[in-house]
């Protein structure tokens, strides 16, 4: 996943998240959060309300932090990393989300082309 201010890769650190639809933008990389939003970033995740961090108008995008897990499975222990958006107060409107940088605020449309190639049949 690419950063949506850089457009490098992101890593595991932050996914802008449309909180409407649950849809992924992007990911949000330590660099361009240190440099947006300086060493904020943890303090503004304690913001518990459902507007922006910024301002008083709602919060559209959630950017929360993706965090490891584990479970164990037959013996194995088994790392993986996720996020949950209902537990970030880290939110933004759509103005201050393009104030960071973010030029392409329109949330991708999800594809079933690769379901409808996989449930298709031979004689298709």
């Amino acid at each position: 996943m690419d950063c949506v201010v850089c457009e490098k890769p992101s890593g595991y650190n932050r996914v802008v998240v449309e909180l409407e639809s649950g849809v992924e933008l992007g990911g949000l990389c330590v660099r361009c959060e240190t440099e947006k939003f300086g060493e904020l970033g943890d303090e503004l995740v304690d913001h518990d309300d459902q507007t922006c961090v910024f301002c008083d108008r709602d919060g559209f995008w959630a950017l929360p932090k993706w965090l490891p897990s584990t479970y164990e499975s037959e013996g194995r222990t088994v790392s993986y990393v996720d996020y949950d958006v209902s537990t970030t107060g880290f939110q933004l409107c759509d103005e201050h989300l393009s104030r960071v940088g973010v030029d392409d605020l329109s949330v991708p449309v999800a594809t079933d082309a690769p379901r409808e190639y996989i449930t298709r049949s031979t004689d298709d």
